[in-house]
């Protein structure tokens, strides 16, 4: 039976080269965005970074994000978002941050008014 278990979880679960040492070799919040779709390179690097508290480490892997993982991370996960713009410590990326979000907001608010 938990054979059975385990192997219907697994169904739910996407593996990926990068994931193959399970929640054994990567963070929970790692594998929890690769689940949910984002590209595992930067789910990875942002389990990383938040697992070292590197807030610097964090703002380069979600602004790696390309056209379709960035929308797709403010979705999931609005509040690492919220974290980035509340650090002082970077302050010079918040620019970007913000122009980012801009863009995902106007395009959501594009396509509900259409």
């Amino acid at each position: 039976m938990r054979d059975q278990l385990l192997d219907t979880l697994n169904l739910k679960m996407r593996n990926t080269p990068l994931t193959g040492g399970g929640v054994c070799g990567n963070s929970y919040i790692a594998l929890s965005l690769i689940d949910r779709g984002l590209a595992d390179t930067r789910a990875i690097a942002i389990g990383n970074a938040l697992e070292k508290g590197d807030m610097s480490g964090l703002s380069w892997a979600i602004l790696e994000c390309d056209s379709s993982n960035f929308p797709l991370l403010v979705k999931l996960e609005p509040r690492l978002f919220e974290m980035l713009l509340k650090d002082g410590g970077i302050e010079g990326d918040h620019p970007v941050i913000i122009e980012r979000l801009r863009e995902v907001f106007t395009k959501q608010l594009e396509w509900v008014l259409k």
